[in-house]
């Protein structure tokens, strides 16, 4: 019995065809082969190292493992393999073998013969670079007018921007216990906590803010960034934000959250009775968390109908572009929500100011 095979857009217009009867087809070695396939995630550094590939070794065993005679025997294989000579003796600053000459094409080699001709027409001599060394605006200004130049292009062209120094950001003042007293007392003043770059925050303090906002109805911002928050206290954090409405942005950037925790992040803020529509949890432990962690990042922000902005470095462009999607989506729904409401002006979302 022949089949017809079906790809890209040919599977649209394909018959609905049975998988049970497909996989019925297979032999155990290529179900297991498959299963094997599938389950293999290369970038989880959760998994074992024997289980992270599709190769599965079926070899048996020639005997058991002895670690002290192995190292003995590699030792003695490296002591008895010939020592080999080098064609050619190292020599300090020799260098031995082919050298390397780059080929240009023709039209290669006519762009370089321009460039230095350039180069050398524009050269000036050491005099002349000493003088324009210690020229000033005015003399800038003055050579300008004897060339018929622009002087303000000159001057652009004959100076380089200074250099701009940014301050660093002044020290976070911020108490922790103060502000874990305000969220668990629900104070309506307290509409922003930050504790950015805040060292040496126990475990303990994480734990008991993240569990003060199940009932906290007034805070609207809350940013923990660089604070070496962890796993643990992550997963309160999950199970705390769920029914919290107040709380429109969430920043936890450059902490040690391990990827299922921050897909257990979106998977609690995809709950109907949570409000955040800002979130940043990017620069954690592990760069790149593998396609299976964030397919379920993915799979939570599609089912999200609040968020807007999303901070998350996704090393797939297929996730990448179902999340840019999906936020779009959702800023044109409350656009469109806008226009029917009869509000002419957009409501945009502000961050509230910190408070001492």
């Amino acid at each position: 019995m022949s089949r017809t095979l079906h790809f890209g857009r040919d599977i649209l217009d394909a018959p609905d065809i049975d998988v049970e009867e497909l996989l019925g087809l297979l032999s155990p070695k290529d179900i297991q082969s498959l299963v094997d396939e599938m389950a293999a995630d290369p970038d989880d550094k959760h998994l074992p190292a024997s289980v992270r590939t599709a190769y599965r070794c079926s070899k048996t065993p020639t005997g058991p493992l002895n670690r002290d005679s192995l190292i003995t025997h590699i030792n003695e294989e490296g002591l008895k393999a010939p020592v080999k000579d080098d064609v050619v003796p190292f020599e300090a600053g020799k260098k031995r073998g082919k050298v390397y000459i780059p080929k240009y094409t023709e039209a290669e080699m006519e762009a370089i013969r321009r460039s230095e001709a350039v180069a050398e027409a524009v050269r000036l001599d050491d005099d002349e670079e000493a003088a324009l060394g210690i020229a000033t605006v005015n003399d800038l200004m003055a050579l300008a007018e004897i060339l018929d130049s622009n002087p303000q292009e000159f001057i652009m062209e004959a100076y380089a921007d200074p250099l701009k120094y940014y301050p660093p950001d002044p020290p976070n003042n911020t108490n922790p216990q103060e502000a874990l007293e305000k969220i668990n007392k629900n104070d309506k003043e307290t509409k922003d906590v930050n504790l950015n770059n805040i060292a040496n925050i126990d475990e303990k303090t994480f734990c008991e803010i993240f569990d003060g906002l199940r009932t906290n109805d007034n805070l609207v911002r809350l940013s923990a960034a660089n604070c070496d928050v962890n796993d643990f206290a992550g997963a309160t954090l999950n199970l705390a934000i769920e029914n919290n409405q107040a709380l429109k942005s969430l920043n936890l950037e450059s902490n040690r959250l391990s990827p299922d925790t921050l897909a257990g992040l979106f998977e609690a803020l995809a709950n109907d009775n949570n409000g955040v529509v800002e979130v940043h949890v990017s620069n954690q432990a592990q760069s790149n968390m593998g396609y299976r962690v964030e397919s379920r990042i993915a799979d939570a922000i599609c089912k999200n109908k609040r968020l807007l902005k999303v901070g998350l470095k996704f090393q797939f462009t297929e996730v990448m572009d179902r999340v840019q999607n999906h936020l779009i989506s959702n800023a044109d729904k409350m656009r469109k929500d806008r226009i029917k409401s009869g509000t002419s002006q957009p409501v945009k979302w502000k961050p509230a100011k910190t408070f001492d």
